[in-house]
């Protein structure tokens, strides 16, 4: 069945103070949302970094104090120059981590991989198809994902949608979707699942800067089209109870994390194994912690191509 939008977001605010709530709130419908909860200014000074750097980059159009699109690919945006700005981290370890701390109802441990969002208009091979964030980060069940809007986003600027409830149902299969690729890992596929395939209805809101979007790592959510002028700012993170065991992978940088696959992935190809091995000796690589060194990667090889004879 066609999933369909149903409505919006409940909004959690007044049940911030009382834990029990919350996570009764949680495990039922999957997520927690909170209207102009987090530091309007830190979340601004973000938006600004970033615009100005890609201002910088020929981007965005100067002059502007929000994110209009000059029309440019994405082949024109160096995140590395994203990924340097002192802003975003602050913002995951400043007030992001205070919000997750009171949700935790004890300290909370943000994943040292935020994932900085830079969507453009009409680029529908880089939205991000229905997907749970278990699938690509095993290992621990103890960690939410926290979704943050830099910018004002509305249905024509698009977001993210989720379909609540969808959490109860487990891991769902992830399979490829033809022409959409991952431009945070670039060159990867996408893999996730078909919004054909989601039985029930989804959910979305207009976004506000101050706004957070906290769900399950197993309810399914994905980002909606951006059919605006402007280059969507967003930033999700991870967080996890400060303390529960930490994996391999919530200790690593983005930029250490491409690195880690491009070494994988340079030895999977020497070994001249398909990218469907590649993609799930990652997977296993990053639960287990495992050095990114021919022994181990050839052993899954191994193992996995056992199991796809």
């Amino acid at each position: 069945m066609t999933s369909q939008q149903s409505g919006r977001f409940r909004i959690s605010n007044d049940d911030l103070d009382v834990p029990e709530r919350l996570e009764a709130i949680f495990q039922d419908e999957g997520y927690l949302f909170f209207r102009g909860i987090l530091d309007v200014g830190a979340v601004l000074a973000v938006k600004r970094d970033l615009i100005n750097v890609l201002q910088a980059q020929g981007v965005v159009k100067s002059g502007e104090t929000e994110p209009i699109w000059t029309g440019a690919g994405m082949d024109r945006i160096d995140d590395i120059a994203l990924y340097a700005l002192a802003s975003y981290e602050a913002l995951s370890e400043g007030p992001a981590r205070h919000l997750a701390g009171k949700i935790f109802g004890q300290p909370a441990f943000m994943f040292k991989n935020p994932n900085i969002r830079y969507t453009l208009p009409d680029h529908s091979m880089y939205v991000t198809p229905a997907h749970q964030d278990f699938f690509f980060i095993r290992g621990t069940t103890s960690f939410r994902i926290m979704w943050i809007p830099l910018m004002e986003i509305d249905a024509t600027v698009g977001g993210l949608a989720l379909a609540p409830g969808s959490h109860k149902q487990g891991l769902r299969e992830h399979a490829e979707q033809a022409g959409i690729y991952s431009y945070v890992f670039k060159g990867r596929k996408q893999r996730g699942v078909r919004l054909e395939d989601i039985e029930g209805d989804w959910l979305t809101v207009d976004y506000r800067p101050g706004d957070a979007l906290v769900f399950h790592n197993l309810t399914l959510h994905w980002g909606l089209p951006n059919r605006s002028n402007r280059v969507r700012l967003s930033l999700d993170t991870r967080a996890q109870p400060a303390s529960a065991p930490r994996t391999f992978q919530v200790e690593k940088s983005i930029l250490e994390l491409r690195q880690y696959r491009k070494e994988v992935q340079r030895i999977v190809a020497e070994e001249g194994a398909s990218e469907a091995v590649f993609e799930a000796v990652m997977i296993e690589m990053m639960k287990r912690g495992l050095p990114a060194e021919r022994q181990p990667v050839t052993a899954l090889i191994a193992e996995f191509e056992r199991q796809l004879a």
